[in-house]
């Protein structure tokens, strides 16, 4: 407990207590975020007792595997990525993790950009996980074709995915017409978007995460 900020120690000593996940979130977290956390659901006169699940979901952090980067360590160094190892995971496991999604994110969309096939695309999922792909484009499920193209993205878990997708054939009036049919299919985002709808979507996992803990 010398990792718990002393005034939720002292609350806790009134035999207000928070349940072991709880607690174990909340002294994995540093004592400035919990101070910060601490300042929103602190007791009041009106409300003497503490809602430990605010807290803990407030100090709730969402863990980003280095098993599930395709980013190296040039990258995972550029994004300021410092891996963290789990003591508690068994030792045949890569348990090294981070906390900072958004650095995480973001290395696995640059990896993206560098590692794009000739005819891919950088794409993103839509609400349900799914992946969003150009208007008419129907997707391969079987072995792709050369004249295939690639769509890349990130899974709910920020994981690099790979999907393949064809489009109706075009009335070849020339090459230049043909050429400028392939170049129309860009829905790649740029990384501030990327990145926040990843933020979002880490909310949504932490949250039914921590619904599942309890």
């Amino acid at each position: 407990l010398a990792n718990v900020l002393p005034a939720m120690l002292d609350q806790m000593a009134k035999g207000d207590m928070p349940n072991e996940q709880q607690l174990r979130t909340i002294a994995s977290a540093s004592l400035d975020e919990q101070k910060e956390v601490w300042k929103k659901h602190k007791p009041s006169k009106a409300d003497p007792q503490v809602s430990w699940w605010s807290v803990a979901q407030g100090l709730t952090k969402h863990r980003m595997y280095a098993r599930d980067a395709s980013f190296g360590d040039d990258l995972a160094h550029a994004y300021g990525i410092a891996w963290v190892e789990d003591l508690f995971a068994p030792a045949d496991e890569d348990s090294r993790y981070t906390t900072d999604v958004e650095a995480f994110l973001g290395a696995q969309q640059e990896w993206m950009t560098q590692n794009l096939p000739k005819k891919g695309v950088i794409t993103e999922v839509n609400t349900w996980g799914e992946v969003k792909l150009p208007p008419k484009a129907e997707r391969v499920h079987g072995t792709p074709k050369k004249s295939d193209h690639a769509a890349m993205y990130l899974d709910r878990e920020g994981r690099v995915k790979t999907v393949h997708f064809r489009m109706p054939e075009a009335k070849k009036k020339s090459k230049n017409a043909q050429a400028g049919d392939d170049e129309a299919i860009v829905i790649s985002k740029p990384r501030p978007d990327v990145t926040r709808k990843g933020i979002e979507m880490i909310g949504d996992l932490r949250t039914d995460a921590l619904h599942e803990a309890l």
